[in-house]
């Protein structure tokens, strides 16, 4: 047996030192404090809201709501701004900050801290911090929607309805063709009225420009759209919860679809679908919204141009539509005005391909035009069923002078067929 040496003897002390030394300082961290909301006396959603009766309430004593978060922020249509319910009704909670609830989040709201009051007519309990006014007690709670009809969205009825989350069955978008849920580019609110088969009856839903689909088109179908009901002084506004919540594919009531070729403005864009536009000095189609008739973008062509009248043309060209085989292709489109100056033309062309106008042949139609003061007009269906073609164009063409020019607008461009 080998007799250690005096240096490994001192090795093996210092090495037993460090370890004495390391555990004696090794730092026992303290476990963070759970935190707790002092729960005092519980309300219903129901008994919440009937503590306002005209003044704004506060809570210096502890109390606290149980719900259920049915509508949150993660696809941006709400924002600061979620949904809950319990058995008795819905409420809409105003966040100091964003985030931290989600759908499905079985939560104790503390009341202490908080405001409740109403925002013309749509009950809110404000000013809550997600941190210091919620405790989660559960995810993933399921919260079926309400079955209502648009019929049942009344005013009166906004007192147990407001803030739930509903589901409306067999409706349908009133005009989806070629429209979006908002205006994705200005990031603009969108407002489009859902309607059901037979009755006539119309509600609102409203969606934010920064939803994460807010440049999605509409769905053309029928079906079901599940929404937190809401009211805006005496409008009844629903707004959708998610898109899968969206199941809107069937036929619609009147068995119709959108039209055969459609353009409008309401993605902000002159360009988009394949149009494009010339002129022979510098007079621009644009779009715009002041005035419009459904609340979205149009197109709009101008000479008034730095504080002058520019004169020349300004032509907006459709790209290649195949009228081939169309059965009874129809033509309208709308028009609004102002000022004096030279009437739009509408013309067609079956063997125009690009740049000048000059190298096609263009046909004039006779379209019903406004007649000024901003007014729109329909133009009436203008006959196509002449230029049956694989590569039919429809122009759009400006005129002014030096002394005189209109301003046009110009929008819902449609081809309809058989």
């Amino acid at each position: 047996m080998q007799t250690p040496t005096v240096n490994n003897l001192r090795t093996a002390v210092l090495a037993l030192g460090v370890a004495i030394v390391a555990v004696a300082c090794k730092k026992e961290f303290d476990t963070p404090p759970e935190r707790t909301l002092p729960e005092g006396s519980v309300l219903t959603i129901a008994q919440l809201k009937a503590l306002y009766t005209g003044t704004r309430v506060h809570f210096p004593e502890p109390k606290s709501v149980y719900a259920v978060v049915t509508a949150d922020e993660v696809d941006g249509n709400f924002y600061k701004n979620i949904s809950v319910q319990d058995r008795t009704g819905g409420l809409t909670l105003r966040l100091l900050n964003s985030g931290g609830l989600y759908i499905g989040d079985s939560i104790r709201i503390y009341l202490p801290g908080t405001v409740l009051a109403p925002y013309n007519g749509l009950m809110q309990l404000d000013s809550v911090d997600v941190d210091n006014n919620t405790v989660k007690q559960a995810t993933g709670v399921h919260v079926e929607p309400l079955n209502v009809n648009i019929g049942q969205l009344t005013v009166a009825a906004m007192d147990t309805l407001q803030s739930r989350l509903i589901r409306l069955n067999d409706v349908e978008f009133t005009d989806p063709c070629g429209k979006t849920w908002a205006n994705a580019v200005a990031q603009t609110v969108g407002e489009n009225n859902l309607r059901d088969c037979g009755m006539n009856n119309e509600v609102m839903v409203r969606t934010s420009g920064y939803a994460s689909y807010a440049g999605a088109p509409l769905p053309i179908g029928k079906g079901s759209i599940v929404c937190i009901a809401g009211i805006f002084g005496t409008t009844i506004q629903l707004s959708n919860r998610s898109m899968a919540g969206v199941q809107m594919n069937g036929a619609r009531c009147d068995g119709q679809s959108c039209p055969f070729f459609f353009k409008n403005f309401n993605d902000g864009s002159v360009g988009s679908g394949g149009w494009s536009q010339w002129s022979d000095n510098n007079i621009l189609w644009t779009t715009n919204s002041i005035g419009s008739s459904d609340n979205t973008p149009y197109g709009q062509c101008k000479n008034y141009i730095n504080n002058a009248n520019v004169p020349g043309q300004a032509w907006l060209i459709s790209g290649p539509i195949n009228l081939s085989a169309a059965t009874n292709p129809r033509l309208s489109f709308m028009t609004a005005c102002n000022y004096n100056g030279a009437a739009l033309e509408v013309l067609v062309s079956t063997d125009y391909n690009s740049g000048d106008p000059s190298t096609g042949t263009w046909t004039s139609l006779n379209p019903t035009l406004s007649t000024g003061s901003w007014s729109w007009v329909q133009s009436g269906e203008l006959d196509l069923s002449g230029f049956a073609s694989a590569s039919t164009r429809i122009a759009f063409k400006y005129s002014g002078t030096s002394s005189d020019g209109k301003t046009w607008e110009l929008d819902n461009i449609r081809i309809n067929v058989d």
